[in-house]
């Protein structure tokens, strides 16, 4: 259940299951465009004057969101919290992703002006009319529609890529698919791995591989630091303050990893459930839903849970490579214009590869992703070199 008062939410649920029935009849057989919902902002100017407000979304929900308005541009007020439904006008398209809205968008609200008999005037409630354009989305695959999209973020500044040590064990496969994903919304990333005070007890061998990757991604060009979120030494909490202050930040890993306990040492508006031994030795989520989240110091933070498996859209070869930034400048230097860096001759990738100029371990991820032969969790079977 939200953070917010369940009491409010059952109220506002109700109400909104009978505006909906009420609206099915007189909207039946109309044809709404689903881009008519997004409007860019440059165009909110005469819905403003009229009583409308810029908001940002808070959290997503089957029926309804919560938002929470914009005083001016990225100045989120967390404290105050609307619930919301989507226009219903909007609701007959043609749906191409799962929900109209999600956590990070910024929505055109209208007040509602009838309150329901009994609703707490505390929680008021409004309308979203419309979404701006977003700047970059997470997304996966709709688990109950193989061909809709679930948008789960939008408009963060900056991915913070969350992975422990152990319990659950570090999944490299599954960080170079949040690269992919990054490098292609254009994203800032930062890696963190967590609970660096169980990797003493770790294998010799284990530990130097986790020593190859951390050097492997500083080398590329990549932000990655070692922390410890429980029992946090000084150095830990000020590396995690400043990687927050004034930005929006989306935290994305596997269940388990420690997202909340991070942000629950920024002080955040609303301190995150964490269950600590089940988390250290199970892996288990808290997180049922994104939140966003404001931490004290500045900037704000997407707590996203465990996503197991998230979009990578088709994408060709030329593409792909460019998402690899240790790969770009060996584009155009193959025999072949449209070539896979597979199996092809003088091929300038592989060429690289067996020079040591590209990591074995980075291109093994890079033909997982292209053939499809990684798993939705990051694990690559060992088929090509």
């Amino acid at each position: 259940m939200s953070r917010w008062d369940r009491d409010q939410y059952d109220k506002f649920d109700k109400k909104e299951k009978i505006r909906r029935a009420r609206g099915r009849s007189s909207d039946k057989g109309k044809t709404v465009l689903a881009d008519e919902f997004t409007r860019d902002e440059s165009q909110w100017a005469e819905f403003l004057a009229k009583g409308y407000f810029a908001a940002r979304v808070m959290e997503v929900h089957k029926r309804y969101l919560f938002v929470s308005p914009e005083a001016t541009r990225g100045a989120i007020e967390t404290s105050d919290v609307w619930l919301a439904s989507v226009a219903r006008k909007h609701l007959q398209a043609q749906q191409e992703e799962r929900n109209f809205c999600c956590v990070g968008d910024r929505v055109l609200c209208l007040p509602e002006k009838i309150t329901a008999a009994g609703q707490d005037a505390d929680l008021p409630s409004c309308i979203v009319a419309h979404r701006a354009p977003r700047s970059a989305q997470i997304s996966r695959l709709d688990p109950l529609n193989q061909d809709r999209e679930h948008v789960l973020a939008a408009n963060m500044d900056q991915l913070v890529i969350v992975a422990s040590y152990i319990y659950p064990r570090v999944k490299w496969g599954l960080i170079d698919r949040y690269l992919v994903l990054a490098e292609e919304q254009h994203l800032p990333v930062v890696i963190i791995l967590n609970k660096r005070d169980l990797l003493a007890s770790q294998s010799a061998a284990f530990q130097a591989q986790c020593e190859e990757y951390i050097s492997l991604y500083r080398k590329i060009g990549y932000s990655i630091y070692s922390v410890q979120a429980v029992d946090s030494s000084p150095t830990d909490l000020a590396i995690i303050s400043d990687l927050f202050v004034g930005k929006i930040s989306l935290l994305s890993g596997h269940s388990g990893v420690g997202k909340s306990s991070l942000i629950n040492l920024r002080q955040p508006d609303i301190e995150q459930a964490v269950e600590q031994e089940e988390i250290l030795r199970k892996g288990r989520h808290t997180t049922s839903f994104a939140s966003l989240l404001r931490l004290s110091g500045g900037g704000y933070v997407i707590d996203s849970p465990g996503i197991r498996s998230f979009l990578l859209r088709k994408r060709s070869p030329i593409d792909l490579t460019w998402c690899f930034p240790e790969m770009r400048r060996f584009l155009n230097c193959c025999q072949y214009r449209e070539c896979k860096h597979l199996e092809e001759p003088d091929c300038a990738v592989k060429q690289a590869v067996e020079a040591g100029e590209i990591s074995t371990l980075r291109y093994k991820s890079y033909v997982g992703l292209l053939t499809g032969a990684e798993g939705r969790e990051g694990r690559v079977r060992d088929l090509f070199i």
